[in-house]
């Protein structure tokens, strides 16, 4: 395997977390939701406490990325909750490592900013990530249900 690199996102990594953002997008069946530019995410990366990035290098072309904020405050620890927004791999790198390393390079990353927990969600269908996610230790929160309100619509 060609040496991979992981490390830590900045906004001149904004159009390659867009394309991968696109991809992941595409493999959920959820392209025609995904609006996400380049400039949009150099925006959030840019704000104080804004969207957060990991980036997977394999011979210079990102092939792998995690997009993340900071809750600012859970309120019964009083400590902060590491949420990612986004995990993918490449469907050709795949197997190979690169999910775990993300994850090692994620969970420092929580560590350091003081975070009492890390937080994502999964599609129900996408089994093979479930298992993937249990490898690295993650446990389904089936107490707890998620609700949204959609602001684009009336």
């Amino acid at each position: 395997m060609s040496a991979v690199i992981v490390r830590n996102a900045d906004v001149s990594d904004a159009p390659e977390l867009c394309r991968l953002i696109r991809e992941l997008a595409e493999y959920e069946k959820m392209s025609d939701v995904c609006s996400a530019t380049p400039e949009g995410i150099r925006e959030m990366m840019s704000e104080p406490n804004g969207l957060g990035g990991i980036i997977a290098e394999k011979n210079g072309k990102a092939v792998g990325m995690a997009v993340y904020s900071i809750y600012r405050l859970a309120t019964f620890s009083g400590k902060r909750v590491f949420y990612i927004e986004d995990i993918f791999v490449e469907e050709a790198e795949r197997g190979s490592g690169i999910g775990r390393m993300l994850f090692d390079k994620i969970n420092k990353t929580a560590k350091a900013l003081d975070c009492i927990k890390i937080e994502w969600k999964c599609l129900g269908w996408n089994s093979s990530a479930q298992a993937f996610y249990a490898k690295q230790g993650g446990v389904s929160d089936d107490g707890w249900l998620t609700y949204t309100i959609d602001l684009r619509k009336g």
